[in-house]
């Protein structure tokens, strides 16, 4: 797998939306991360959820992104949350502390 390579696949739509994410999320692809969740944020969904079963590599800059969408679900009154994460994500998950608020 190319180290800059990363996908995004909408599995559905609002009101319950839900995304696979899939790759390497680092510096180069966290601009089609964001990208994607802030569309989301469009269509007032009730719920986000992104499946992150795929992701190969999980960087501070996907930590970023996750912070601020979930700022923006907060303000929005929509349940954000990340399942099936691959043990790299659940890995920095954990030693950022937002496992406990991220993971059902």
């Amino acid at each position: 797998m190319d180290k800059s390579s990363f996908t995004i696949t909408e599995m559905s739509a609002a009101p319950d939306v839900k995304f696979q994410a899939a790759g390497y999320i680092i510096y180069e692809t966290a601009g089609l991360f964001e990208k994607a969740l802030n569309d989301s944020f469009q269509e007032e969904p009730k719920s986000l959820t992104i499946d992150m079963e795929n992701v190969v590599v999980f960087t501070s800059v996907g930590i970023r992104v996750i912070l601020k969408a979930v700022k923006t679900a907060k303000k929005k009154g929509i349940d954000f949350k990340v399942e099936n994460p691959s043990e790299t994500v659940r890995s920095v998950l954990k030693l950022s502390n937002l496992d406990k608020m991220l993971l059902r």
